[in-house]
């Protein structure tokens, strides 16, 4: 029995106590202390649930009385509630019809339902917007990759969608000329190239991302112990190249200084692992971004492969596919740094 229910006896009871009168006839049920006979007559009382509707021409539903679950899950899906009361209002729009779809109605299955529940004709305006949803429903279609991979040549890529070396990739065909996968970029170029190809990675704006490799400022030294010098056959530096050394050890050190000099929301940690506190990631991108548009210097930080922070001051060349492209003036370097491993940036001064 209902709160509304038990409240009802509860009112009936005491104008019982007061002498009042019976009307709505529970007086009998009550004293018998029986529930079940309550419960019948207060089911006699309540209107019973319809398990049908009336289309309207002008696309609206109405519900001769309180639906039961099963019309009332239909309607909750396939029409706009617009009213209640004794008898509720429901609209069928095309929101409502692209809702049905989505959750796994065909046409056929709308056109059944309405004609089922329906104690007046279906109007043939129903009839043609559930026909015009359906056939835009599912135009475009919305999924999630982690990484492509293009070419011209389509019998090359056909070539590798058949490579079984390549199946830990499960690579899809999008199109005639491009492959998908829901692995990352570094993922993808690796299983690639341990096949025998030659991919090469490229930004949002299809250009090709090159990195020049690292090189030392110096050749490694050679331990005192093991250094043995004949000056029989030791040769001598051209002047030109003993020139070049010496710029580059320069540059090298201005750089060690330079990077000394770094503000120290840059700096923060530089020679501890571990994160260092800084600004957002968000912020840092903004600034970089700013430093390509005005190919303003800007402090980097980092952190490197061994989990250790460090800082640069370079100019930004590009963003994009995940990584940084910037030139450090010093010595007159290209580097690359992922975007997820920056930490902060800051304008130089």
């Amino acid at each position: 029995l209902t709160s509304y229910g038990r409240l009802l006896l509860a009112d009936v009871t005491a104008a019982d106590e007061r002498g009042g009168d019976d009307p709505l006839g529970l007086r009998a049920d009550t004293e018998s202390g029986d529930p079940t006979s309550t419960v019948r007559a207060l089911d006699a009382l309540l209107p019973a649930p319809v398990d049908h509707f009336l289309v309207q021409a002008d696309l609206t539903v109405v519900v001769p009385g309180p639906p039961d679950p099963a019309l009332a899950a239909e309607l909750e899906v396939v029409a706009e509630h617009e009213s209640a009361g004794g008898a509720s209002v429901h609209r069928v729009t095309p929101a409502s019809v692209r809702r049905a779809l989505d959750a796994g109605y065909s046409a056929d299955d709308l056109h059944a339902l309405f004609r089922r529940r329906s104690r007046t004709p279906v109007p043939q305006g129903l009839t043609y917007l559930v026909d015009d949803v359906a056939r835009k429903h599912g135009g475009l279609r919305v999924g999630s990759a982690g990484a492509y991979v293009r070419s011209d040549d389509e019998a090359l890529l056909t070539e590798v969608l058949a490579d079984r070396r390549l199946e830990p990739l499960a690579l899809r065909r999008l199109a005639p000329t491009v492959l998908s996968t829901p692995y990352q970029v570094g993922r993808m170029l690796m299983v690639l190239r341990d096949a025998g190809y030659a991919p090469v990675p490229e930004d949002a704006s299809g250009s090709a991302v090159l990195a020049r490799p690292k090189t030392r400022r110096a050749p490694a030294r050679v331990p005192v112990t093991t250094r043995t010098v004949d000056p029989l056959t030791t040769s001598k530096l051209a002047m030109p190249r003993l020139l070049g050394v010496v710029e580059q050890i320069r540059r090298g050190d201005a750089a060690a200084r330079a990077a000394r000099r770094a503000p120290a929301m840059v700096r923060g940690g530089v020679g501890r692992t571990g994160p260092a506190p800084v600004p957002s990631h968000s912020d840092a991108l903004a600034v970089l971004q700013q430093a390509i548009r005005d190919r303003a210097r800007v402090w980097v930080g980092y952190v490197d492969a061994h989990g250790a922070t460090a800082s640069r001051l370079v100019r930004p060349v590009s963003m994009g596919a995940g990584y940084l492209r910037a030139e450090d003036d010093r010595t007159e370097m290209l580097h690359t740094f992922a975007l997820h491993r920056i930490t902060a940036a800051v304008l130089e001064d």
